[in-house]
Order: structure tokens, then sequence, then C-alpha cells
């Protein structure tokens, strides 16, 4: 006959438990996330989508993980300003363009809006491009034409300051400015008359806009042509170096003065000291030279230099 042995539950010491749940606990503490990036912070925040969306056409994400940084992210209504807001405007410019653009809002190095110091500062961007961050009464910072909406949101590798423009990045120094924009082809040959004239002269005016910081009030192609003494590129190159060289000089002043900058008042130019007046309304900033009857109005603002910054206008300044 067969017989079976009753099973009794087996006892397990209290101490035995409280130690597996001791490991239990341990191995789901060790589950932490990983510290947030700056590309983490843009993928989750929805003021970031269309920033995002130009990170991934970019291929730029890798970058914005590694390393300290400093990034100036303009939101999407920034990005809506500029004409930007959809992937397809996006994609209307190359990968490399878009990846040229997110790099100058970019900063090597990891930059407290406290740190920042106080006035105009000019900063190399990761697109080596270079950009002028302006910190006035220790409150009010703007990077060119963008002003800090929401600074210091600190990510481990950096931090992310909020701005309300998207950046235009610098293309070159003053001069290569002139000359690449479609718009400024008579100013550009009053450039080239100088130097192929009298090179000594242009090295001259050069050299006094590679050693300041400036600003410059670039007449386009239409306000030489309603200014009656250059109406075409051919009496452009055969006007006088001398006289071009001055012209060029009364729409330069010292010091990098964007849009948000300008005030109304007088500005002294680099030709002599002769002055020109600034008078800035809630709609329009107009320009109005010694000699002139009627003042020209900036149709283009704020296009940044590595000298400098650029304002477009619609008539020719008389000294």
């Amino acid at each position: 006959m067969m017989t079976f042995l009753s099973r009794q539950p087996v006892r397990v010491p209290i101490y035995f438990l409280l130690l597996l749940m001791a490991l239990s606990c341990t191995k789901n503490d060790n589950r932490v996330a990983a510290p947030q990036t700056i590309l983490d912070r843009i993928l989750e925040d929805s003021q970031f989508s269309l920033l995002r969306a130009a990170v991934a056409y970019a291929g730029v994400g890798d970058a914005l993980k590694d390393g300290n940084l400093t990034l100036f992210a303009p939101t999407d209504s920034a990005f809506q300003a500029a004409g930007l807001g959809n992937l397809g405007a996006l994609m209307a410019m190359s990968k490399e363009q878009v990846r040229t653009l997110i790099l100058y809002h970019t900063l090597y190095g990891s930059v407290a809006a406290a740190r920042i110091p106080s006035g105009q500062n000019a900063v190399e961007t990761a697109s080596k491009g270079i950009a002028f961050v302006n910190k006035s009464n220790d409150v009010t910072i703007y990077i060119n034409n963008a002003r800090l909406t929401q600074a210091d949101l600190a990510v481990a590798n950096g931090y992310i300051h909020k701005i309300n423009r998207v950046l235009t990045p610098a293309t070159g120094d003053l001069l290569t400015t002139i000359q690449s924009n479609a718009n400024l082809t008579f100013l550009s040959a009053a450039v080239k008359r100088i130097g192929t004239s009298n090179p000594t002269l242009l090295a001259t005016i050069t050299n006094a806009l590679s050693t300041n910081r400036v600003t410059a009030f670039a007449p386009n192609d239409d306000a030489f042509k309603a200014d009656g003494r250059y109406t075409s590129l051919s009496a452009i190159e055969s006007a006088d170096a001398q006289t071009l060289a001055n012209l060029l000089l009364y729409h330069v002043t010292s010091g990098v003065l964007f849009s948000s900058q300008l005030q109304t008042g007088t500005l002294s130019s680099l030709l002599n000291g002769n002055k020109f007046t600034v008078t800035v309304n809630q709609n329009q900033t107009t320009i109005k030279g010694n000699n002139n009857s009627d003042s020209a109005t900036i149709k283009q603002a704020d296009l940044p230099t590595s000298n400098g910054v650029l304002h477009i206008i619609d008539k020719v300044l008389k000294p």
C-alpha cells in the first residue's frame, strides 16, 4: 500500500524576504533616465516643434547632445515670423543651409544669462559665424536682433535660451555682404570702382571697417537710380573713386546697432564725423542725410556681418 506524505509549507525567514525586497528595489532604482540634453529638451517641448523639424531635416541632432553648449532656440512663433512655418518651407533650403542656420544659434560652452557681460559682446558660433550678444540693465538680452524671452533652461550639457526671432547667419564681412546681395549691385559696383581706380584707397576703407565694429545703411539699387547722379552701372564705373569712397563712408557709423538698438537722434558717420539723423517710429525707422530733402526708410534691417550689421535703405544719403 502506497502512502502519500503530506507536504508542509516552507517557512522562509522574515529577514530573507526583506533582503529580496531590498534587492528588488535596488534593481528598479538603477533604471534611472539618462540626463536630459539640449536635444532631448527640444524633442519634448511643444514650443520647439519647428526647431526639431529643422534639426531632423539637417541631421544635426548629434551635435546638440555632446559637449557643453548654449543654444539660443527660436520658438515656433519665431520660425513662423521668419516665413519658415512648416516643413515645406524648411525643405526649400538645402540641408547644409539649415545645418548652418541651427549651428549659428549655438555656442560652444555653457553660458547662463547671469554670466553674459553687460554691453555688447561679439561671439563665435558653432557655425564659425559671428553673432553679437547685447545685455542692458542686467536684464534685457539680445542676440543680434532677437530678444531672450526665457533664459536658463538648464540641461545636462548646457543651457537653452528661448528667443523670439530666427537669426540670419552672417556670411562674411561688410564689403563681402554688400557684394553678394542681389539688391546692392550699384553699391557693389561702387566698391569695385574704388578698388580698380585706387586700390590703396579701398585698402584704407577696408582697414577702417575691419578694425571697427560698424553699422552700415546700404542704399539699394532703386535708391541709386532715383538719386540722379548714378542712374546706371556705367555711371558708377566712370565715377571718381574718392567721391564714391566718401559716399560709402557717409553711410557707415561706428558701433553695431541692430534695429532694436536704434534710437531717435543723430549718428556720426565715418566720413570725418559728418552726421545723419535717425528717427524711430512704431512702424518704421528712417535715416536722413544733411542734404537730403526726404528721409530714407529701412527696407530690410539687421543683416549681420562679421564686423557689424547692415540695414538696406531706399535712398542715397547726402552729407
